[in-house]
Formats: C-alpha cells, structure tokens, sequence
C-alpha cells in the first residue's frame, strides 16, 4: 500500500511537470497500478491535448479490471471534447449514468455539457445543464462557448440573461464568448453595456484576451471609432487586438485604414503574425496595390520569418486575377506547398470569368 502511495505521487509529480513520458514509464514499472495514477496520467495527457493516448489510456485501465472514478471521468470527457468524439464520450456518459455519479457532481455534469456543446450536440448539452441541480459560472460557461462556437449568437445572449437571473456572476471567460456573440448580431448596445460592466470591475487592464474580444466587437459593429479607442487605451504592444482592428477596417471596405494601421503596428514595434498578413494582402488586393501586396508578400518569409499558407497564396492569386495578370497567378501557384485548396481555384475561375480567359478557366475547373 506504501509503495502504491509513493508510486502515484511519483506519477502525480512528473506529470505536473509537464514529463509526460518519465510519468507514463514509472507508471508501467508500478507493481500495483490504481485508479489514481491512471487518473493522474490521463489528466496529464488531456491538459497537453494529447487527447487520443488520454484516451487510450483510459481504455487501457478499464481492460485491467480497475473502474473509473469521477475525476478519471472528467479528463476523459476533457478528451473526447477536445477531439469531438463524441461517440466514445457517449459510451462514457452511459457509463457515468450506470453508476450513479451525475447526482450532486457538479463537476462531472460540467464536463458533459462542455463535451456535447464542443461536439456541436447543443440541444443535449443544454438538456443536461438544465437538469443540473446547481449550476456555477463554469457549467455556464460550458454551454454559452458551445453557443457561440456553432454561430448560435442569439442563445448565447439568451443564456447569458439567463445567468444573470440566477444571480451567477460571469467572469472574463463568459465575457469573452458574450462580445463575440455580440459582434457576430451586431448588438452593439448589448456590448457597449458589457464593456461598461468590465471596466466597472476593473477587469479589463493586463487582459490581453478581453481587450482583443472588445476590440473585434466594436470593430464587428462598424464603430471601429470605438475599437481603436479601446485599443489607444489598452494592449498597444500585443499584435492580437491589433489583427482585430485592421480586419475590422478591412471587413467595412476601408482598406487604406487598414494599411496605415498596419504601418502603425510595425511602428510601435509590434511584429506582425499570419493573420496580420492575411487582412493585409487582402486589403491591398482589394484596393489594387499589387506592388505593395507583393513586397508584404516577400516580407513575410525574408523579413519576419513567417511562412505563407494557402490563405496568403490564395490572397495573392486573388489580387492577381482582379487585374489579369495571369502570368504572375500560375507562377504563384507554381510556388504553393499544395494546391489541394478549393478557394484557390474559385479565386482563379472568377479571374478567368471576369477576363474571358477560357483557356485557363477550363484547366481550373479541371
């Protein structure tokens, strides 16, 4: 039994510091393995979304005749949430069921309904929250992320009074996923009154993640005034809330604003990510600055180390295309890493629609 104790906190120790596979080697060398050290492991594995030998795991601890407790069960259900198996987190929640273990456990009810809402089964997540006997911000949480993950705005901003009326207080995560919610409808009046409640808490200061999501709420609305009054205020040295404004110029056709916020950007010393990019070659394709969406273009790799993706390579073909240039789009598309992208190909066949190009929008299609 000692030797058992030492065993597990031997587990429990490397797994904590982040030594997945020192963790996983002493536990094959326990004599007596129990439900806590496959815990132990199987909580490790999900935390660092090494979901499948989480999984694995646990199936592999079941076929040795030990039975799942309540904690074991939550990093499982961790597991399946975060591959979207919901099959085996199905065959999981029966189990749960046959032992009795939903009744008075918060946490285990939580982690269902986090589990169905992120395998887009909302209409079960939100049966089961419902019938939880007490529910905190964090079974909230759960249900209102799945909400606004599937694009269901409008019962994300339902749960969220519903909350409310229960007198559960949200925290920075509820916020988060309400702004977003909010940007997605337009409910700019809705969002302005969450933005005044953060800042009431004092909440908002050092919240990289907070002050992006208001960013691209305000941005979303079309009041990119108030987006980049937030950002003047806040966050100036992260490239997160940054993309979120110039896309935000960028999504309401003001595409030369885009640009001298990204000039901005480099200006205070920020680096751009591929994302800047992405809103950047779009908004010089659409405004026809083919040189200056070139020399970005090149910038990424030589001057800021970031490799193109699809999307860039997309981006460019696009802003091509517009004019005609169909010599520089194939030798674009010569330089793709793949060309087992759809968008790709549409951007080229509107190109060839547009300009007549037969030839070219024949082997497109093709």
């Amino acid at each position: 039994k000692e030797n058992a104790v030492i065993g597990n906190a031997l587990v429990d120790m490397y797994v904590k510091c982040g030594m997945l596979s020192k963790a996983h080697e002493v536990l094959d060398e326990l004599p007596i393995r129990n439900t806590v050290s496959w815990s132990s492991i199987i909580g490790g594995y999900a935390e660092q979304w090494r979901n499948f030998e989480a999984l694995d795991c646990f199936e592999q601890m079941q076929s040795e005749g030990l039975s799942p407790d309540a904690i074991t069960y939550i990093f499982a259900l961790k597991a399946c949430a975060n591959t979207r198996s919901v099959h085996r987190g199905k065959k999981i929640h029966n189990q749960i069921i046959a032992k009795g273990f939903l009744k008075q456990n918060l946490m285990l009810g939580t982690a269902l309904v986090d589990m169905y809402a992120k395998c887009g089964m909302l209409t079960k997540s939100r049966e089961l929250h419902d019938k939880q006997p007490l529910r905190d911000v964090i079974s909230w949480n759960a249900l209102i992320s799945g909400y606004v993950e599937y694009e269901h705005d409008h019962e994300a901003l339902q749960c969220f009074e519903l909350m409310q009326n229960e007198n559960v207080s949200p925290d920075v995560v509820t916020f988060i996923c309400i702004l977003k919610a909010c940007g997605s409808r337009k409910a700019f009046e809705m969002g302005k009154q969450i933005h005044d409640e953060i800042v009431a808490r004092g909440i908002l200061e050092n919240n990289v993640m907070l002050g992006t999501a208001l960013v691209d709420m305000y941005a979303k609305c079309g009041m990119l005034k108030k987006a980049r009054n937030v950002l003047n205020h806040h966050l100036v040295l992260d490239v997160a809330p940054w993309n979120a404004l110039i896309m935000g110029y960028s999504q309401q056709g003001q595409h030369g604003e885009a640009l001298k916020c990204f000039e901005l950007m480099i200006q205070k010393g920020i680096s751009p990510d591929v994302v800047t990019f992405l809103s950047v070659l779009n908004a010089c394709s659409l405004s026809g600055l083919l040189d200056e969406a070139e020399k970005h273009f090149l910038d990424m790799p030589n001057k800021y180390g970031i490799r193109p993706n699809l999307h860039h390579y997309t981006c460019m073909v696009n802003a091509f295309g517009r004019v005609g240039y169909f010599d520089k789009v194939m030798e674009t598309i010569k330089k793709m890493p793949s060309c087992d992208y759809l968008p790709l190909w549409h951007a080229l066949l509107s190109a060839c629609s547009k300009w007549g190009n037969v030839e070219l929008g024949r082997m497109a299609f093709n």
